[in-house]
């Protein structure tokens, strides 16, 4: 093991040494390899330690390391010695041996069960409080792909798959890819927006994958399901129709149409990435939601982080948040979120459900009346739920109350067109023959009603000004951890990259919380140290110091 000298003389050396010695010194490692037994079978060669790959892993994104400088700091830096609990001869391993642990982890939810582990661990060391407040917010990340035109991609992918079958299947090939075929296959696609006889390009590629999908069809049908394959066919259909004669079309927005841009792929290599557009803002990737405790005393820890497809709406993600913190046993009693997140159903169903109090502001009515401060809006009718009527500010009664399939949950309220056509405010009512009101049934209006009301006083907003200070971890995720671009390709992948990145901050968070190593015992004196000391006999009590006898 390294020796007591050894790892002083790192920890005043190195500053993110203390960081990672922090895991073996106060949490007695994060992981033990019992944690991955499920995750490699049971015979043949053992191989090496999970626990100090993932220990390897978390602090390659703590320190923003490659593979290569990863596996060279296990063989070479003391302090990921110590924390690996490895000795200074171990040679180490391959830094490839880093890939292929990623990519086990990509399988089967395993990134997430490798946060549910340190996660107990960090619960265990104290510091994270019981049913305390928690805030989420997402940020978007770049997939890993490049801006491709459409005759790019459907070019790309079908060199995608033609790789991918010589890779499983090359002789398969033989008689099928020709000159020309390895002329427009044969590397990456760099046709750009303005490309040489596009029409020619068009016609052709559209022919070749037409071809290829139904000789993959009828002749290799074990290799239907390869990935690239898929994605091929699915870009296919997405970029070409076919016309009377059963040839391929390219699709035109005004002719046979194109997808949403949401439902769209941009890249045969990361089939879920979408493009999406929030505001200003234009990426192709995905959506990461990030939970974090915001208590005083404690440091603010990262509960989950959840990825979702781009065009995803917040309000979709936040049940399965609050579920990734009920299995993990780290509900809040009151959570934090922006007006993206949170909707009245939500409101009530975390309170039913999870017995959490979501704290975000209920957006505000949009309605014609509402927003010209008209002397009708909707606020203005009084309600009777028993009668199941509702009255306008000018004493006329509604006739009509229904919740069709298509608004459900929501009430409509219709009044007759004979009292709105009389009605004196009629114009800054409604444009219609008759005015229709429609809101939330009983239960959930009360909540709307009372939270819009809550939100308004300094009381709440005081409070509510705990959630800003998220805007910060996303920064530094971003800004320090490198979390905006993905480096690897795939939705599971990026996972993976977005929980190692929140472990390897949760280590540097509570680095500053956790107790100092204690100061050494004393050795036990020996026999003439001992007679020394019962003859009083002064005797050097450090070999930096020598304690000499006064006078």
């Amino acid at each position: 093991m390294v020796p007591e000298l050894t790892v002083r003389v790192a920890r005043a050396c190195n500053p993110h040494g203390t960081t990672a010695m922090a895991i073996r010194d106060h949490l007695n490692g994060l992981w033990s390899d019992e944690d991955f037994a499920e995750w490699y079978p049971r015979d043949g060669k053992p191989g090496l330690s999970p626990a100090q790959l993932a220990t390897v892993s978390v602090l390659q994104f703590l320190l923003e390391l490659s593979d290569r400088q990863a596996a060279e700091s296990v063989r070479n830096r003391i302090d990921f010695k110590y924390a690996l609990g490895m000795e200074l001869e171990d040679p180490g391993f391959h830094h490839s041996v880093l890939t292929d642990f990623r990519d086990r982890l990509a399988e089967e939810g395993r990134a997430d069960k490798l946060l549910d582990l340190a996660l107990e661990k960090i619960r265990a060391a104290g510091l994270v409080r019981e049913r305390g407040r928690q805030r989420t917010d997402s940020t978007h990340v770049l997939a890993a792909v490049r801006d491709l035109t459409r005759l790019e991609l459907v070019t790309e992918a079908m060199r995608a798959a033609l790789e991918e079958l010589a890779r499983r299947a090359p002789h398969e090939l033989a008689g099928l890819v020709n000159e020309e075929w390895a002329k427009r296959y044969g590397r990456a696609a760099r046709l750009g927006k303005n490309p040489s006889k596009p029409k020619t390009r068009i016609k052709e590629t559209g022919e070749d994958v037409r071809l290829l999908l139904r000789y993959v069809h009828r002749y290799l049908p074990a290799l239907r399901d390869g990935e690239q394959v898929q994605a091929l066919r699915q870009i296919f259909v997405q970029n070409y129709a076919l016309d009377a004669s059963d040839r391929p079309k390219w699709r035109e927005p005004e002719g046979a149409g194109l997808p949403p841009s949401a439902l769209a792929i941009v890249s045969p290599y990361a089939v879920s990435a979408r493009y999406a557009l929030r505001g200003e803002t234009r990426w192709k990737g995905y959506l990461a939601h990030i939970t974090e405790t915001c208590d005083q005393d404690t440091p603010n820890v990262i509960t989950d982080v959840t990825p979702t497809k781009a065009p995803v709406h917040d309000t979709k993600a936040l049940p399965g948040i609050l579920t990734n913190l009920h299995d993990r046993n780290l509900l809040s009693k009151e959570h934090f979120v922006d007006g993206g997140y949170l909707s009245v159903a939500l409101k009530q169903q975390a309170a039913r459900e999870h017995g959490i109090g979501l704290v975000g502001p209920i957006r505000a009515r949009s309605t014609r009346q509402s927003r010209k401060g008209t002397v009708f809006p909707r606020e203005a009718v009084i309600i009777d739920w028993d009668k199941k009527t509702i009255a306008c500010p000018q004493g006329n009664t509604s006739r009509r109350w229904s919740t069709p399939p298509s608004l459900a949950p929501y009430v409509t309220v219709e009044f007759s067109p004979d009292d709105c056509r009389q009605c004196p405010v009629k114009a800054a009512c409604t444009r219609a023959d008759a005015r229709k009101v429609v809101f939330l049934p009983r239960d959930l209006h009360d909540i709307q009603s009372d939270s819009r009301t809550e939100q308004q006083t300094q009381e709440w907003l005081s409070r509510y000004s705990l959630r800003a200070a998220i805007e910060s971890t996303i920064s530094e995720f971003v800004n320090g951890h490198g979390m905006r671009q993905c480096r690897y390709r795939s939705h599971s992948k990026a996972h993976v990259q977005h929980v190692l990145t929140a472990i390897a901050g949760n280590l540097e968070r509570i680095d500053v919380h956790l107790p100092t190593t204690p100061a050494r015992e004393p050795r036990t004196p020996t026999a003439l140290q001992n007679f020394l000391d019962w003859q009083r006999i002064p005797r050097p009590r450090s070999w930096r110091v020598a304690t000499h006898p006064a006078g």
